[in-house]
């Protein structure tokens, strides 16, 4: 390892970019555990601070994606990467989620436990809080999304190294590149993808890794918190990247007619009555600014997944199907087979 990080840590005029063989070379030696801690910490922060390039992301996606549980390929799902480091906002991404797997679009989303600097409230943790098992084996998970149309992977729990350099990362209290390997891992090779970034340079990093990672089309929102939730009250920077190319556009929320405010910061059970409310399909006034970000983020990704023929159309429905209780109630049989499966794997043991 000391080699890697030589390269890596000789400051502004000595370090280089690894390259891609020697990027798959480190990840291997940290994926198997033979890398300590401290050594592990400081290729961590060389990398965040020389700035980590597309080859090394990509080498380090390609070697932690063999260290990973398999599961067979969702090719027709919407791969939907956020934040790492959790939410201290209302999680738009979640009940759009459900709202589109309710209407047919199959929805992949993950996480783990919350990692700074942020320590918000992760989807894990709110997926919990709704009564969701999310500690399934791929075989569970796979029989689950196919009656369903969504699931949730735990990271952790599909790649043990990242559960090997999660007390690191915790001590470090810092964003590292493993963030936007977590986000691409892909494991089910979901052909379409929405990501969320903080800054350009992100972006500019996706239009090398998406296409070879098998991405048909992917959306790189610079989201709320760094997520893949558009606000209704400010213009967006979005990119749209297909093995073709990319486009970059600002989606404002008024040329839709949707004018609202600035999410409040709400802890997690606030976040849990705000997501139940509205996926009930309650339409009470103090719900309205959060209910008006599901509905327009809900009815954009059916629009540019192709799911509908224009963006009222995918406004319309969204409104439809929230009105109706449809997201909760694929919740609620979310909830119960989840259980269901967990409760097998419980007896199976026992009778082992």
């Amino acid at each position: 390892m000391e080699e890697w990080i030589k390269i890596i840590g000789m400051g502004r005029h000595g370090s280089r970019h690894l390259s891609y063989e020697e990027a798959v070379q480190a990840a291997h030696v940290m994926a198997r555990g033979e890398a300590t801690d401290a050594q592990t910490a400081a290729f961590l922060i060389a990398m965040r601070m020389k700035g980590e390039s597309p080859e090394e992301i990509k080498g380090f996606t390609d070697i932690f994606r063999r260290y990973s549980l398999r599961y067979k390929r969702f090719p027709h799902s919407l791969n939907c990467a956020g934040p790492y480091d959790g939410r201290l906002y209302f999680p738009v991404t979640l009940p759009v989620s459900l709202l589109l797997a309710s209407a047919g679009f199959s929805q992949v989303l993950h996480g783990s436990e919350s990692l700074p600097p942020k320590l918000g409230v992760s989807l894990k943790e709110l997926l919990e809080g709704l009564g969701v098992q999310v500690e399934l084996q791929a075989k569970e998970w796979e029989d689950l999304f196919r009656r369903i149309g969504i699931g949730f992977i735990w990271t952790e729990l599909i790649c043990p190294p990242f559960g090997r350099m999660r007390p690191v990362r915790k001590q470090l209290a810092l964003r590292t590149f493993l963030n936007t390997v977590e986000k691409i891992l892909n494991p089910v090779q979901s052909q379409y993808m929405i990501i969320g970034v903080r800054h350009e340079t992100a972006m500019d990093h996706l239009i090398r890794l998406l296409p070879p990672l098998g991405i048909e089309t992917a959306y790189a929102v610079q989201g709320i918190e760094g997520s893949e939730d558009l606000p209704t009250y400010k213009p967006t920077l979005v990119r749209r990247v297909t093995a073709w190319g990319d486009t970059t556009c600002t989606v404002d929320p008024a040329l839709f007619g949707f004018s609202g405010k600035p999410l409040e910061a709400c802890s997690k059970a606030e976040q849990l009555e705000l997501v139940t409310r509205i996926l009930q399909g309650e339409n009470a006034p103090e719900l309205r600014n959060e209910r008006d970000h599901v509905l327009f983020n809900a009815g954009l990704r059916l629009y540019w997944f192709d799911k509908v023929a224009s963006y009222e159309e995918g406004f319309e429905l969204a409104r439809e199907l929230l009105g109706r209780g449809e997201p909760y109630k694929l919740l609620a049989k979310w909830r119960e087979l989840s259980l269901q499966s967990s409760l097998f794997k419980l007896e199976a043991n026992a009778v082992w």
